[in-house]
């Protein structure tokens, strides 16, 4: 020790480094070690999973379990490094598994696996099926991506170029692989290749290798105890370097299509610079049994007992699960169903509306009926609105939008209450208006006339309701059909703005999204047709033509004596140059009325109609110069002529500017439409329009691809061959703009009619052959596309001949299709797997239903139609289609029925679109069928087919159709055992009666509830997810305490939305009840400038409410606090000030009651990400009726914000908040 006390300093310092040295090895040799492991069996494996990802009891790694569809992933938890240096290249590595594929149809499977690398390990966004979870249509091919894979493909995909439905290939950013091979091994012994089927539910072990130094990729597959053959089965050079940076995950993703199959991983090693260590294969857990079993002796005489001690289990389970959610057990009380959003159940509206009898019918419209009804709870009048199926088409987006919408409240809108969802249909339950509809009064005979206070007072009450609905609620909502017919009126005659079948909204400050033009003629702003982009504006255009309406007690669209029509701002116009605008008012108020008034309200209804979207006023300046707080602008009937001027001479002949100029023109064009096209038609020689064929012998049709005509005269398009494509096409094309005109005199209407595409007719029977019951693949397309276009590109399968990867989705295809698909595909949001579709330039459908249709001798007396389910893939059985365009009205519709069932007068689908949009003017079009084969035995029949120009398709002459080939599709081997033991049936026998008893008793009540509900609906939260999102109410997220109780902080773990939780605490009981009705009612409020109630819990005697969090606190923390707040600058205190007096506005004067909040404070306005004020802390607001007086209630508040007469007269009232907001005024202008 003294020597080492007194070596030299050099010497010391060798053998400190030197210690260094050989620590850093143990470190490095140490992190070497992180980057390999091994897993023979997943039973204590900390993998990330996602999707249908499990590990099993055995440890098995079950990638997906049988649903179709559906994808699942599973990840090393840790990054890892591939890079030793951030500019170096990726390291070696080599790796290491065992598979197996459990497919439920025999050498079927969909549609692989792969192993991955990856710097991203969320998939979200990837697809299922061919996309194998990985990818999307999308981002596939992106250089983006960052990912190498390999994959054990059992589908062959035409779009990625796959050689097989069996081969493994490597895969770089893209599904489209770099180098593949049929699955197999090259034998050590003799050299020869043996092939494998990956779907053969053998297991497997793979091998993956990638050398830096010569960047070789190779994998290597053989059988479960075959050593690791020397020859690879595929190799690739490819430098990884450019592909994965310094960190990447490594895992494994499957997805499932149309076949039910499973994947597991037995066992896995990886190591990084090194060769992967051997998987014990004794210690791999076994996969299940899959297929039929022969039925033991054994299994015969115990199965009683089995099922007995299961039923013991099962209760004994039962038991268990009840002791676990008692710790998040929660109360529903009285309160919730009198104050609380409301679903309601569909016995109570049955018998609410005594059967949906057609006595107690309000009325047809907006996507349903509607049926007045009176609650059985509470005596209370509604009106419940029934979706009809003609909403098909887009009811999930309704549904969104309704019940969105559905949350808002305003005294002068129609209040949606709540809301039932069963077997397929919603129910939408409303205030019931006693006075029905404004148009009655406006334009029956039967109705009393309003007179011009009723009528002014309707206009303030609507325009105050657009208000709220375009600056004052949380989004921009946009009503897009302001009509008389649309507002209803109340037991008083208040108006109210109902019908939001068309309504969408969106955030403040972004841009509207365009959309198909819908409305009401006469109402629809000029904009709209040019940019198809909704706006508050368009809403003023419809809300001035509502004035003129209100006032003149006329149609927006007037017919004079001669049968002309014009419209009724241009009538109005009119008598305003001639100084007789006084002459429009409503003849029935017999000049009872405020003439100033209704000449104020003619000229706002002629300002809000102006052409150009830029010279309408908003809302806001609406409700002033009705209020008279701001004199209406002046300006006169000649300012839009001049403004249309001014910007022709200013910006040249602008097509806009021109089309504005001239929109009544156009509006009368399109009212001569459907006579100027019958003229059209007339033209040329019917016989050249029309076809009809009843069986094919003889026909002359263009064929290709496996199309062919039997013998018998059946239009074979497919054979029953794996991805193929055919097509058939009648040989003579047709002109569906217009046509040749045999004058020589061209005019102007025959211009206008050559450019709208012409009515056409199509009927066809068909039949789909599957061998499979349980597979089919894909579909047939009725199409119309140019005579030029070829399809020699297009791919089979999902693409069924018309489109590739690259083409669908392409305006410039000019092609309209009606697909009869048999298999669901997610690229194209397919809703099922048996639909009918109509398709413009792409194969995801405008439109789409399951197959069926509607029996006009099934629906009794009311009128209504019953419908009955088709199968496509029926096994021998051929159907009709009815294709019909009606170029008038821009409708198509398709009908279906079963073969010698006439066509059905109810269409199964229906579409307003203008083909005009994707045809060409004076193009020939050819008429035809496509269809294709996947993966599986498909054969594709037309039997008949007939079409037409301008007029019905001829009758196809059913008995002249040939007959299809005998058929008979496979079926699953029946069990050995068909009889079980007698006491197993006496059991099952008597289980089965119980069951259907209480089915039956149930059954005509049932309801769903769905996703839609929690996303979009009034939310009642569970316990367990509140205690959850703040950790179990842990003093850390105490946000304050305050208002009845304590608030919390918490981030709900479903959607990941900061919430605050107030909890209320015990030492309010004394009013717990009122205190709960009060809040529950208030937070059904819906204003920018409030802080909104989310939802509520109710357990063991307590009351939790959830708010909307707000990041920035309150406002007195940013006027008063030393610390870190930032000081507020001017325009931030004034926008501030601002938005508090709105939500005053709101709260006194606009919701359906009065509402005093009582604690008007800098403390209770909270800011929230965007230092937006909102008023919270309601807990001591009190409401009454309109026109009540307020009840005497003790003094509460806040010392310096209470009005001097609440000592007299202890009544709160409006004024009494408007003296806090005064003192608040002053606080926070003074600081």
């Amino acid at each position: 020790m003294r020597h080492v006390a007194f070596m030299p300093g050099k010497m010391y310092k060798r053998l400190i480094l030197c210690q260094l040295i050989f620590l850093g090895l143990d470190l490095a040799s140490f992190t070497i070690a992180e980057e390999q492991f091994i897993y023979s069996g997943f039973s204590q494996a900390n993998l990330s999973l996602d999707g249908t990802a499990t590990i099993t009891p055995e440890g098995l790694l079950q990638l997906t379990n049988g649903t179709f569809n559906l994808k699942g992933h599973a990840l090393y938890p840790a990054p890892l490094q591939f890079r030793r240096h951030p500019t170096g290249d990726v390291q070696s590595f080599s790796l290491t598994f065992i598979f197996s594929i459990l497919s439920a149809i025999p050498d079927k499977g969909a549609d692989g696996m792969a192993f991955f690398i990856s710097t991203n390990k969320s998939f979200s966004n990837a697809l299922p099926a061919q996309y194998l979870g990985i990818l999307n249509d999308q981002n596939n091919g992106n250089t983006s991506n960052h990912i190498f894979a390999v994959e054990l493909d059992t589908i062959q995909n035409s779009e990625f170029q796959d050689i097989s439905d069996n081969h493994v290939g490597i895969n770089i950013n893209s599904l489209h692989s770099v180098q593949s091979r049929d699955a197999g091994f090259y034998d050590d012994k003799n050299g020869v290749f043996k092939n494998l089927t990956l779907v053969s539910r053998d297991v497997m072990q793979v091998w993956v290798e990638y050398d830096a130094g010569s960047t070789q990729i190779d994998v290597t597959l053989a059988p479960i105890k075959v050593a690791k053959p020397t020859r690879p089965l595929v190799s690739a050079i490819y430098n990884l370097s450019t592909v994965l940076p310094g960190t990447a995950y490594i895992g494994f993703s499957s997805a499932t299509g149309v076949i039910n199959s499973r994947y597991y991983v037995l066992g896995w090693s990886f190591s990084m610079g090194g060769t992967a260590s051997g998987i014990d294969i004794r210690k791999l857990p076994k996969l299940p049994h899959v297929g039929p079993r022969p039925r033991s002796k054994v299994l015969k005489i115990i199965m009683p007992a089995t099922i007995a001690a299961s039923i013991f289990v099962a209760g004994a389970l039962l038991v268990l699960l009840v002791r676990r959610k008692l710790a998040y057990t929660e109360l529903r009380e009285d309160w919730e169903t009198e104050f609380g959003p409301n679903r309601f159940s569909y016995k109570d509206l049955f018998l609410a509306t005594e059967g949906f009898k057609n006595k107690n019918l309000l009325g047809t419209g907006g996507f349903g009926k509607v049926y007045k009804g009176i609650l059985p709870t509470n005596k209370l009048e509604v009106a419940v609105k029934r979706l009809s199926h003609e909403s098909r088409q887009g009811t999930k987006e309704f549904i969104t939008e309704i019940v969105s919408i559905g949350r808002l409240r305003h005294r002068n809108l129609v209040q949606l209450l709540g809301y039932c969802r069963r077997k397929g249909e919603l129910l939408l339950v409303y205030d019931y208006m006693p006075n029905g509809s404004l148009d009655k009064y406006l334009y029956s005979e039967d109705k009393l006339s309003l007179d011009w206070n009723k009528r002014f007072h309707i206009i303030k009450g609507v325009a105050s309701c657009l208000l709220y609905l375009h600056e004052e609620c949380e989004s921009v909502v946009i009503h897009r059909d302001i009509k008389a017919s649309n507002v209803l009126l109340d037991s008083e005659l208040n108006g109210r703005l109902g019908d939001f079948g068309l309504a969408k909204s969106y955030d403040h400050g972004s841009d509207p999204q365009t959309t198909r033009v819908v409305g009401t003629m006469g109402y629809l702003a000029p904009e709209l047709v040019r940019t198809g982009k909704p706006s508050p504006l368009t809403d003023v255009f419809a809300f001035g033509t509502f004035l003129l309406e209100i006032t003149c007690g006329q149609r927006p669209v007037k017919q004079n004596a001669q049968g002309d029509r014009f419209m009724l701002v241009d009538w109005v116009l009119e008598h305003w140059q001639k100084g007789s605008m006084v002459e429009t008012i409503d003849k029935r108020l017999q000049g009872n009325c405020n003439i100033n008034e209704a000449c104020l309200v003619l000229k706002l209804g002629l300002l809000c109609s102006q052409p150009f979207a830029r010279s309408r006023p908003s809302m806001n300046h609406v409700m002033l110069y009705l209020n008279g707080d701001m004199p209406l602008p002046e300006f006169t009937p000649t300012d839009t002529s001049l403004n249309m001027l001014a910007l022709m001479e200013n910006r040249g002949l602008d097509p806009s500017a021109i089309m504005l100029l001239h929109v009544k023109l156009i509006c009368l064009l399109l009212l001569a439409g459907a006579s100027l096209a019958a003229c059209t038609a007339g033209d040329g020689n019917d016989d050249d329009h029309q076809f009809v064929y009843s069986g094919f012998t003889g026909s002359n049709l263009t064929l290709d691809g496996a199309a062919v005509i039997t013998r018998t005269g059946l239009l074979e398009l497919t054979n029953g061959t794996l991805r193929q494509k055919a097509h058939a096409i009648h040989p003579a094309p047709f002109r569906l703009r217009g046509g040749s005109s045999s004058s020589s005199t061209a005019t102007a209407t025959a211009t206008a009619t050559a450019t709208a595409t012409r009515s056409f007719s199509a009927s066809f029977v068909f039949a789909i052959l599957c061998p499979d019951a349980d597979a089919c693949g894909h579909g047939i397309v009725f199409f119309v596309a140019p005579a030029n276009h070829s399809f020699s590109g297009a791919f089979p399968s999902q693409y069924i001949g018309l489109f590739n990867g690259s083409s669908d989705g392409d305006a410039g295809n000019h092609l309209v299709g009606v697909e009869l698909d048999t298999d669901q595909n997610n690229e194209f949001r397919d809703i099922d797997g048996n639909h009918i579709g109509v398709d413009i330039n792409s194969l995801t459908s405008i439109n789409s239903t399951s197959a069926g249709y509607y029996d006009d001798n099934d629906g009794g007396n009311s009128g209504d139609h019953g419908f009955h389910n088709l199968t496509l893939a029926s096994h021998g059985e051929a159907m009709q289609v009815w294709v019909d365009y009606n170029g008038t009205a821009k409708q198509i519709t398709v009908a279906m029925a079963p073969l010698k069932m006439a066509k059905p007068s109810k269409p199964l689908l229906s579409s307003t679109y203008d083909l005009s949009t994707v045809f060409v003017a004076d193009e020939p079009y050819m008429v035809g069928f496509s269809s294709a084969t996947g993966s599986f035995n498909s054969r594709h029949y037309v039997l008949g087919w007939s079409f037409a120009m301008d007029g019905p398709a001829p009758a196809i002459d059913i008995d002249k159709l040939p007959k299809l080939p005998r058929f008979a599709p496979k079926h699953k081997p029946k069990m050995v055992e068909i009889i079980p033991p007698l006491a197993t049936a006496t059991f099952i026998v008597a289980l089965g009666t119980v069951s259907v008893l209480l089915t039956r008793r149930r059954m005509r009540y049932t309801e769903l509830r769905e996703d839609w509900e929690v996303e979009f609906g009034p939310h009642r939260f569970s316990y367990k997810d509140l205690f959850r999102a703040t950790d179990g109410f842990k003093s850390m997220n105490l946000v304050g305490v305050g208002g009845f109780g304590r608030v919390y902080k918490g981030v709900l773990q479903s959607s990941k939305l900061e919430i605050a939780v107030k909890r209320v605490s015990h030492d309010s009981k004394q009013g717990m009840k009122e205190f709960i009705a009060e809040v529950v009612s208030i937070g059904r409020l819906q204003h920018r400038n409030l802080v909104q109630l989310l939802g509520y819990c109710r357990r063991k005697g307590e009351l939790l409410l959830v708010y909307e969090y707000m990041a920035n606190g309150s406002l007195d923390k940013h006027l008063y606090s030393e610390g870190d707040k930032r000081v507020l600058d001017w325009d931030q205190r004034l926008q501030i000030i601002k938005g508090i007096a709105s939500g005053l506005l709101y709260l006194h004067e606009e919701w359906e009651k009065v509402i005093v909040h009582r604690d008007i404070k800098t403390s209770n306005v909270l800011l929230d990400s965007e230092m937006n004020s909102r008023l919270g802390d309601f807990g001591l607001a009190r409401l009454y009726d309109r026109g009540a007086d307020p009840l005497t209630t003790h003094v509460v508040g806040t010392i310096g914000y209470l009005s001097p007469e609440l000592g007299r007269s202890s009544k709160a009232t409006p004024l009494t908040d408007i003296f806090a907001f005064g003192i608040f005024i002053l606080e926070v202008t003074c600081g």
